[in-house]
């Protein structure tokens, strides 16, 4: 497959479907660095490219929500804007070959959609290079990715290969060394990996029918197409395996020490017209009103303003940023399973939750006969105790949109401990 000078069609797979047993209790694409997710920075790079066509994430089944709410809004923005449905994450398979396979048939789809096939015309899958890359490596960078693309559009195959830097032996079953292997011939194995993509996923189905196993594409490409070529690796594109992989200096990602401060405050404020015809919803709690909330989920300001506290405290940005008010997705959403969604980002992040403060500011109803409900509310959708939520009710006396019954508004207030495990 030989480049003429135009762009190529490129597609993209990031593995993520791992169980990360070996980072701990975290998913490692989850955690933080530098206040961006792991899989965010892993995808981050291929946005910009030219000639991109799709782009698949794997994820462990049911957990495709949570890598999705990895991925920062601008990053959504643009793979939505740019991808449209040829953007999706797909649940992965028991091994990475199966999940490599499962991401390759979802892209053949997206590549094949009659949409796509209307306004790009339909390739043959060799016309496309999939770039299939690691989605616990975070820093690869665009040279690489572009020398990649660039050997496997003249040969078919390509792998970035870094150097060794320690001398590598073969060792028996007893423990004692069997060989003393060349260093100079020896190389470690990185990501993007690029190949043709009709004949990739041609080889990951024989692979699947033959009950072959392997570590990465090279080798099963090697075994069932031809030779794979290499281009140099860059040592700072490393995997994340361990916590201790991640760069000391994120106090989320590591054990608090001497001078760093082991907490997080954060604070979250919303404010809501109050219509006829709708719930008013405080805290997941419905308050019996002849006026509720009107927006574009289910309204409830007190759990928004909860949402923007625990995702501004972790530095995950905000509730628009993961749930915009442009995806239909959110429309007539239940609160409840928003903020149940921050709050299992902010655990994959490193924090738990101290203490939660809320004041809501609403003229009538007299919210007095309900503060125990909504706290217990509360409390059950986020996890943790009643007792370390407060909830106080006051009115603005009449002025301003708030006083005059025309609006509903709510602060809250929250500080995050960090996570030991």
């Amino acid at each position: 497959m030989k480049g003429d000078g135009a762009d190529p069609r490129v597609a993209v797979l990031v593995t993520a479907a791992g169980s990360s047993a070996r980072f701990g209790s975290r998913k490692k694409e989850l955690a933080l660095v530098e206040g961006r997710s792991i899989l965010d920075r892993a995808v981050a790079p291929f946005l910009d490219l030219p000639g991109l066509e799709a782009l698949v994430i794997t994820a462990p089944p049911r957990r495709e929500g949570e890598l999705r709410q990895a991925l920062c809004g601008r990053s959504l923005d643009a793979l939505r804007e740019r991808l449209a449905d040829r953007f999706a994450i797909v649940p992965g398979g028991e091994t990475r070959r199966d999940s490599v396979r499962l991401g390759l048939e979802a892209l053949a789809r997206a590549l094949s959609s009659p949409a796509y096939a209307a306004a790009r015309g339909l390739p043959g899958l060799d016309e496309v290079i999939v770039l299939v890359h690691d989605g616990a490596r975070p820093w690869a960078s665009p040279e690489l990715i572009g020398a990649v693309l660039s050997s496997a559009i003249e040969h078919g195959g390509a792998v970035p290969i870094a150097p060794i830097v320690d001398t590598p032996k073969e060792i028996g079953a007893d423990g004692t060394i069997t060989r003393h292997l060349p260093r100079s011939s020896l190389g470690g194995a990185q990501t993007p990996q690029g190949f043709r993509l009709g004949a990739l996923l041609e080889a990951h189905r024989k692979a699947a029918s033959e009950g072959f196993d392997c570590t990465d594409d090279a080798e099963l490409w090697d075994r069932y197409v031809g030779p794979v070529a290499s281009v140099p690796g860059d040592q700072g594109n490393r995997k994340v395996t361990y916590p201790r992989d991640l760069p000391s200096e994120d106090v989320r990602s590591a054990p608090p020490v001497p001078g760093r401060i082991p907490f997080r405050v954060g604070h979250g404020w919303d404010l809501h017209r109050l219509v006829p015809g709708r719930a008013l919803m405080l805290g997941g709690i419905e308050v019996p009103s002849e006026f509720g909330e009107d927006a574009h989920s289910d309204g409830d300001v007190l759990l928004h303003a909860i949402i923007d506290a625990l995702l501004g405290a972790a530095a995950l940005g905000d509730i628009g940023s993961h749930f915009p008010p442009s995806d239909e997705r959110w429309k007539d959403a239940d609160s409840r399973d928003l903020a149940r969604r921050a709050a299992a980002l902010v655990r994959e992040a490193g924090w738990e939750l101290g203490n939660l403060d809320c004041t809501v500011v609403l003229e009538r109803p007299r919210l007095g006969p309900y503060r125990d409900t909504i706290r217990a509310g509360i409390a059950a959708c986020l996890g943790v105790s009643p007792g370390a939520i407060s909830i106080k009710a006051k009115t603005k006396e009449g002025v301003d949109a708030v006083g005059e019954g025309k609006a509903v508004e709510a602060y809250a207030v929250v500080a995050l401990g960090q996570r030991l495990d």
